[in-house]
């Protein structure tokens, strides 16, 4: 999309010239310089300041709010170090080169990104991808959550492997619906036997005192696995919910 973005933008600017649109415009040097330094330009922008991630995690709205801005500092960057001092008739050429290459890019890159989105969104919600989940948690908190997610019409790409007791009573609520992996000195090596990607933490708030406990041992796998906590009152009266 950067690509196609610099080539109509090439086009553009050489009819502000006063050059007529011909064949003669996409042989000049310059043009097949443009299509190959700029988009490597944009590829290590967005690789140093955006997230070149997984796709199935990405929020459209996020993502299309962090483009426009990348987009917007990108284009100034591009032009005062390459086409500020491009010949012009007055300074309103400046303002509509500014406002070509910025509206181009951005349209163009954010369209193809949001067309993607859709698509991993919609694979997501119909259960065509998920991610190995451990729930942390066997009592009633862990028992509400996981039915509330089974029972969604739309899947939120949960693939739950099973979950770690907390309280030693073998989870006897949860016990009915999924296998019981072990205690919380258990949760490291159950995480790499079975490659979790996402790890839901349901505990009750009688056993908030293990919760340092089960984080420290998720540290340790840094952004391998997505962590999620569910909150309590507390939590919701202070607003610190996300």
């Amino acid at each position: 999309m950067a690509m196609l973005a610099w080539a109509l933008f090439f086009i553009y600017r050489k009819t502000l010239e006063g050059a007529p649109f011909s064949a003669e415009i996409l042989r000049d040097s310059n043009f097949f310089l443009g299509i190959l330094i700029i988009p490597t330009g944009w590829v290590l922008l967005y690789s140093i300041f955006d997230h070149y991630v997984d796709i199935y995690r990405l929020s459209r709205l996020t993502t299309l709010t962090r483009t426009f801005f990348l987009a917007f500092f990108g284009v100034v960057f591009l032009f005062f170090t390459l086409i500020l001092d491009d010949v012009v008739r007055d300074y309103q050429t400046y303002y509509r080169s500014f406002l070509a290459l910025f509206g181009l890019h951005f349209f163009l890159t954010a369209t193809m990104r949001m067309i993607i989105l859709t698509r991993a969104s919609r694979r997501l919600k119909a259960g065509l991808v998920t991610f190995n989940t451990l729930l942390v948690g066997g009592d009633q908190n862990a028992l509400e959550l996981y039915m509330d997610i089974k029972g969604r019409k739309k899947g939120l790409g949960n693939k739950f492997i099973g979950y770690i007791d907390t309280n030693g009573a073998n989870g006897q609520a949860l016990g009915e619906y999924l296998p019981c992996l072990g205690k919380i000195n258990n949760l490291a090596a159950m995480i790499r036997e079975h490659d979790i990607e996402e790890v839901i933490i349901a505990i009750e708030t009688s056993e908030h005192n293990r919760l340092r406990d089960i984080l420290n041992v998720l540290f340790d796998f840094g952004e391998q696995v997505l962590v999620k906590i569910i909150p309590d009152m507390y939590d919701i009266l202070l607003g610190t919910v996300k």
